[in-house]
């Protein structure tokens, strides 16, 4: 049942009005780093395929399976899907987090089959001003375990909060906050993380630890990762991670890797903006402009004249304005939009990036 039910959410997305760009992901995996309600169950390394599909006003979905690379491991497979239903005005929005998964596994010798589901839904109060990003929420959390024939389900009630700092071009650092409490007593955590993007991908890391509360040692967590684009839209990645004890998923602590190849289908979509302004350029500075109605969040403006790190906008009446120093000669540049994505306006001299998307050209005497 529970795995029908995310089914059905994942259908009801993909079944929705096409009023915001989507995106579908193939990705193949090795390794021991899977969806974390299998992870915590299937601690063997496996080989794994998975679909994946976002689309920013509805929401996210998955599917994945996975093959064991050991002798006598169990087989498995995973689904979920979730999204955001809220307001946004302005800096500001509030509404409903909600996440789904449902995994289930295949006996190996004498091991019996099982399988299970999480549920999350967290009233959230988000907001983000130029560099600074904040986020608290607070709500249920719930688990569903079923191991031959045993079945335990769990409740809890989950609180977080998060702080994010743009410090410098492409690097991001956060704070994180979590506090959980249900069957077995009550867990709080803090942790940080750090990210840097390129043009030739990304890399991660994060520590964090358990506070206090009966858990198994080690309570710390550890992770770092990296991705790398190797051709258009096509990206490897590699990542390492110390995984506590997590009271959802009741699991023993473990160390967890994988490596993977990403491929992006389809096109990189291009969104058009209602009455983009065409950059403005005045004793060696040039002013892009995007209409403040058009996004919720901060965009930003990349370019060949910023090594393509992105420069953060800032609202000016009804306008995300930034200003940046270009020389003379022709520039390509693109909007990095608040999810990450890119974005040329309609309207606006472009050429083929080679990548499959295209960039936008400012030409200065």
């Amino acid at each position: 049942m529970i795995l029908r039910g995310t089914l059905m959410t994942a259908c009801a997305a993909l079944l929705a009005p096409a009023a915001a760009p989507a995106q579908w992901t193939v990705e193949a995996s090795a390794g021991r780093a899977v969806h974390d309600p299998v992870a915590a169950h299937v601690s063997t390394t496996s080989a794994s395929l998975g679909l994946a599909y976002e689309r920013e006003d509805v929401g996210w979905g998955y599917l994945s399976g996975g093959a064991p690379l050991e002798r006598g491991g169990p087989g498995w497979g995973a689904g979920g899907a979730g999204g955001w239903i809220g307001l946004r005005g302005g800096a500001l929005q509030l509404g409903l987090s909600t996440s789904g998964h449902a995994y289930a596994y295949g006996g190996a010798g004498r091991n019996p089959s099982g399988g299970g589901g999480t549920l999350e839904v967290l009233p959230t109060l988000a907001w983000r001003r130029g560099r600074v990003s904040a986020e608290v929420s607070s709500g249920f959390a719930g688990a569903f375990d079923a191991l031959g024939d045993s079945t335990h389900t769990r409740g809890f009630h989950h609180s977080g909060a998060r702080l994010g700092v743009a410090l410098a071009a492409g690097l991001t650092v956060g704070g994180e906050g979590r506090w959980v409490r249900g069957e077995g007593g009550e867990w709080p955590y803090a942790g940080g993380s750090a990210e840097l993007r390129r043009r030739w991908g990304a890399a991660w890391a994060y520590a964090g630890a358990w506070l206090d509360g009966e858990r198994p040692d080690p309570s710390a967590a550890y992770g770092a990762g990296v991705r790398v684009r190797v051709l258009p839209r096509t990206e490897v990645q590699a990542s390492v991670r110390q995984e506590p004890f997590e009271p959802l998923y009741w699991n023993a602590p473990r160390r967890t890797w994988g490596v993977s190849l990403r491929r992006t289908l389809g096109r990189e979509p291009r969104r058009a903006v209602p009455a983009v302004r065409l950059p403005h350029v005045s004793d060696g500075w040039a002013v892009f402009r995007l209409p403040l109605a058009a996004h919720a969040q901060p965009p930003a403006v990349i370019g060949d004249f910023s090594d393509w790190q992105p420069v953060a906008m800032s609202p000016e009446g009804q306008e995300w304005v930034a200003r940046v120093r270009v020389g003379p000669g022709a520039h390509h540049y693109a909007f990095r939009l608040a999810d990450g994505s890119v974005m040329v306006p309609e309207g606006v001299p472009s050429v083929d990036d080679g990548f499959g998307g295209s960039s936008a050209v400012l030409v200065v005497p």
